[in-house]
């Protein structure tokens, strides 16, 4: 039985860091193998923030090493730089805006898309991680919230 305990919550860390579906499948996964949800949610929002801010660095690292090569260079900057600028004006509300889009429970809107989109649109590492940060507990309790109701129901 502890062994199968063990295993519960290494998936449950697993899909907590996978792409797309983060905590939106890992705390249902969590309490439909009967695991408790105070601990299902806090497994579940630490390892998918800490995933969401290990891309963030990784990516800002590897974006600096591919932007050395002049091809990648003249194309993201003709390509992605220009289609960003726009959104510079209203730089004042990107990390809130970019929480809320972690936030939304969805495939694709998850930390790992908004960790890269926050390297793309140069927020600061505080801003970063505090809207990763923010947009995964947001997404948690709505997930756990749902989750637990419709296991409530299924009662």
């Amino acid at each position: 039985m502890l062994a199968l305990i063990r295993n519960d919550w290494l998936y449950l860390i697993l899909i907590s860091m996978s792409p797309v579906v983060e905590c939106r499948g890992s705390i249902p996964f969590g309490l439909s193998q009967g695991l408790p949800l105070s601990w299902v949610f806090v497994v579940a929002f630490l390892s998918n923030a800490l995933m969401g801010i290990v891309v963030y660095e990784v990516f800002g690292s590897l974006k600096k090493h591919l932007l050395a090569v002049e091809r990648v260079k003249s194309w993201y900057e003709a390509h992605i730089e220009r289609s960003l600028r726009r959104f510079k004006k209203y730089e004042w509300g990107l990390a809130v805006s970019l929480a809320l889009f972690i936030g939304i429970p969805l495939p694709g809107t998850g930390a790992f898309t908004g960790a890269l989109l926050a390297d793309a649109l140069d927020l600061s590492r505080t801003e970063a991680w505090s809207a990763i940060t923010a947009g995964v507990l947001t997404a948690a309790v709505v997930v756990s919230a749902l989750s637990w109701s419709a296991i409530q129901i299924a009662r």
